[in-house]
């Protein structure tokens, strides 16, 4: 059955994403053609589709790394997102999760949250400075929220896979972004923490707009509130994850194999 927690509404009056006939080459090829894409405030939005669609790349035209090559991106109706760098995207409240967990194993869980939360300081200067009290209340918050309260002292390179993925999640959540973007969170992990990596995006989406791109077509079925079908660089169809497998289309160029795997 799908996931049916409700959960409070930003304003969702204005898109925070508006993307424009936007288009990405790579030495030619069009990874991205004429897509136009909006993402309302307090969304969680899945991208899914099949290898070569452009989900990634739409992630990485969102936070700065890939520069396209024709369009629009708009953040919150004004700001041209092409026009910034990575780090100034970063700054501006976009954070960006890739596949693989990056994070500092010989330092603590508590420490890899302090160094996020300190970004401008140097690696020493952070673990040395003082805590206040609102930032003390932010970490334990943020430490609840990703279920590591407990493995705080830990050092981060103890825990598992999964628990990896969400102090990454979590370093990305205490520089309070207004969008997270989160490349396949739950590739890799056990049915456990799958199951708890769904109910922490639904947490998440809570008080932020959150877009995933996601292969495991399970993990949609059970987690997704809207999805989007991307295929050879543009959309196919937008909707609820029952619009989604009731369109033809859709099983024609993605769904038809039930039960596979798409990577």
């Amino acid at each position: 059955m799908p996931y049916n927690e409700t959960s409070p509404r930003i304003n969702a009056r204005t898109p925070i994403i508006r993307v424009e006939e936007l288009e990405v080459s790579f030495d030619g090829f069009k990874a991205i053609r004429g897509l136009n894409f909006s993402l309302e405030a307090g969304e969680l939005r899945f991208l899914i589709g099949p290898n070569g669609a452009g989900k990634t790349t739409l992630l990485d035209v969102l936070c700065g790394k890939v520069k396209p090559s024709k369009g629009k991106v708009l953040f919150k109706g004004q700001t041209d997102l092409s026009k910034y760098q990575e780090h100034q995207i970063a700054q501006l409240g976009i954070g960006r999760k890739f596949q693989a967990p990056s994070i500092f194993g010989t330092l603590t869980v508590e420490e890899n949250m302090l160094l996020s939360m300190r970004q401008k300081r140097g690696l020493l200067s952070t673990l040395l400075a003082k805590t206040t009290k609102e930032q003390r209340s932010r970490l334990q918050q943020d430490l609840e929220m990703i279920g590591l309260a407990g493995k705080a002292k830990d050092k981060a390179g103890s825990l598992s896979h999964g628990e990896k993925q969400w102090l990454e999640i979590g370093m990305l959540l205490i520089q309070e972004p207004e969008l997270l973007l989160l490349d396949e969170p739950a590739a890799g992990m056990t049915d456990s923490e799958t199951e708890k990596t769904g109910e922490l995006l639904h947490r998440i989406n809570s008080r932020q707009t959150v877009v995933v791109v996601e292969h495991d077509m399970e993990f949609v079925r059970r987690f997704a509130k809207t999805v989007t079908v991307m295929h050879e660089g543009t959309v196919l169809r937008e909707g609820s994850m029952q619009d989604i497998q009731e369109d033809d289309k859709v099983a024609e160029v993605y769904l038809g194999k039930r039960g596979e795997r798409h990577d």
